[in-house]
């Protein structure tokens, strides 16, 4: 969070210390729902095609193969989330950032940044796959929660969509704040002195002395506290996104059959023989 907003900025000087134990790390499954399998096998359709005016042609292929492209897009976002977490998880980092490209303060910074970015734009492919589904012919920049909902979108999925952005609340704000005023995270009791420490670390000279609450300086420790921070935020995140796509998925794959059954029976391509399964 910003740190005009960081509740950290407030705590007393002789306060409980955060925690700097990491949490046990959820990895995002991104592609195990029957329905994006279902949609997978479909697209191999397109190897019997040499272009996409040939494949526009037919209305079973073309319905198959846009939502595939959609889906695509969202498994692919939901996937870079683990991105994200390799860089909250870190391994083999060196005990001193004297020689690493970044400081300590800035590789929170970066890994708060790739987790934000990609975590609320998973809203933003979810809504982009609904206007393939049903079929809304919205252009992606324009694809809105409102504009689906005036679309015709079943009230079930805008439900979950619904869920999805109140699930993000602060985070949609923070991300908002951070790529567009500037405003930057406090991830420690005194994050401007450990932003200035982590400097002098990657300097090399290192900085002694107390922090704002009266504590001894500890740029390692500081470090481990905005790791675990990032780290619960990911996981809960994280697994509520994973929850509410299953919801979303269910609901998609009955729209999806409803449309793509009657075409696929009235299909004259003749590549039709395992489509009804």
């Amino acid at each position: 969070m910003p740190d005009s907003l960081d509740p950290a900025q407030s705590k007393p000087a002789k306060g409980k210390r955060a925690r700097t134990k990491p949490l046990v790390r959820y990895v995002l499954p991104s592609d195990n729902h029957d329905f994006i399998g279902r949609v997978y096998d479909l697209s191999i359709v397109a190897l019997n095609f040499d272009s996409f005016e040939e494949m526009a042609q037919y209305p079973d292929v073309k319905y198959a193969l846009e939502v595939n492209y959609a889906l695509k897009g969202l498994t692919r976002r939901v996937e870079s989330l683990n991105l994200a977490g390799g860089l909250i998880w870190p391994e083999r980092l060196p005990e001193s950032f004297k020689d690493f490209a970044v400081s300590r303060y800035e590789w929170l910074t970066i890994a708060a940044d790739v987790f934000l970015m990609r975590y609320t734009s998973v809203v933003d492919c979810a809504l982009i796959l609904a206007n393939n589904v049903y079929e809304c012919e919205l252009e992606p920049r324009k694809c809105s929660f409102d504009q689906l909902k005036k679309k015709g979108v079943s009230p079930a999925a805008l439900s979950i969509l619904e869920e999805m952005l109140a699930d993000q609340g602060n985070l949609r704000t923070e991300r908002n704040a951070r790529f567009h005023h500037g405003e930057e995270r406090g991830f420690t009791e005194d994050s401007q002195t450990f932003q200035m420490a982590a400097r002098f670390e990657q300097w090399g000279n290192g900085l002694r002395g107390k922090n704002k609450h009266g504590r001894s300086i500890n740029v390692s420790r500081s470090f481990k506290e905005g790791l675990v921070e990032l780290q619960r935020e990911f996981n809960v995140s994280t697994k509520s996104i994973v929850k509410r796509l299953d919801q979303f998925y269910d609901i998609l794959e009955i729209e999806f059959e409803s449309r793509f059954g009657p075409r696929i029976c009235a299909a004259t391509h003749g590549l039709n023989a395992r489509s009804r399964d």
